[in-house]
């Protein structure tokens, strides 16, 4: 464990709440994970989450580092997708996925041990796992829900040569999410793809016709859309290949695993 101090640009050490600090890293801090500050003297510790971390070889650096526990709407991770379960699911099914996981990336376990996403899974399982904070996570959420996806505001899904094949990306990376995380609700519906994109569905409708053309998606009974299994093939043959698809689909920074 490397606990050399760490210079955290833009933001320390005013936004750290004792300074010096020296900075624990096991590997790069990636973006979408935790890791531990503490004081030079050992005193004092905390978790910090990570909104940013570039890759710029071997002096890394922290960018807006807060704490977890500080309310930030924008860059809170979204918990039921580190835990890989639907919104529904009840504290005996979080208790059971969180102990599988935390097995495989606990930093005991040699194959596929990884601290970043351990402290991150058990952030997201402290969370759920609590009523009470689970009730706010929601309620956050939900008012979140409301808003577009910041995501779709980059010009990469508005101008250039490859904004079309990029909103096809973005439906289909929604549905294959959806999905994922819900199998037995795995549908979105027209006026919920262009409140998340921000597109309205004039501009969308050449986006739908393409897709259901190439079988990449299909219309449920009521008319929403839902994933084919074409349609999430042809997003994992992708993942690689576009970086916005990474975003959307590993929006807590597990695409580097990938990449």
């Amino acid at each position: 464990m490397d606990r050399s101090p760490s210079t955290a640009r833009e933001g320390s050490p005013a936004d750290i709440p004792c300074a010096p600090m020296a900075l624990q890293l096991i590997k790069r801090p990636r973006t979408g994970g935790f890791v531990m500050v503490e004081s030079l003297d050992g005193s004092s510790a905390k978790e910090y989450f990570v909104r940013h971390s570039p890759r710029n070889g071997k002096d890394q650096s922290l960018l807006h580092l807060r704490s977890p526990d500080e309310s930030d709407e924008v860059d809170e991770p979204d918990y039921y997708e580190v835990l890989q379960i639907n919104r529904q699911s009840d504290t005996e099914a979080i208790h059971r996925i969180y102990r599988i996981m935390a097995a495989r990336l606990h930093p005991d376990n040699p194959e596929t041990g990884d601290v970043e996403q351990f402290l991150l899974l058990k952030k997201a399982y402290e969370v759920l796992s609590d009523p009470a904070l689970r009730a706010e996570y929601d309620a956050r959420h939900r008012k979140r829900e409301t808003q577009p996806l910041p995501i779709f505001e980059l010009k990469d899904f508005v101008k250039g040569v490859h904004a079309e094949a990029n909103r096809r990306l973005g439906v289909l990376s929604l549905l294959y999410n959806q999905r994922r995380q819900d199998p037995e609700n795995p549908v979105i519906s027209l006026l919920e793809l262009e409140r998340v994109m921000a597109f309205p569905r004039e501009y969308l409708g050449f986006t739908i016709w393409y897709l259901r053309s190439k079988q990449y998606l299909t219309m449920a009974d009521n008319s929403d859309f839902i994933l084919t299994a074409l349609g999430a093939d042809y997003v994992e043959e992708n993942i690689g290949k576009s970086k916005p698809l990474g975003k959307m689909l590993f929006p807590n920074g597990e695409e580097d695993e990938e990449s």
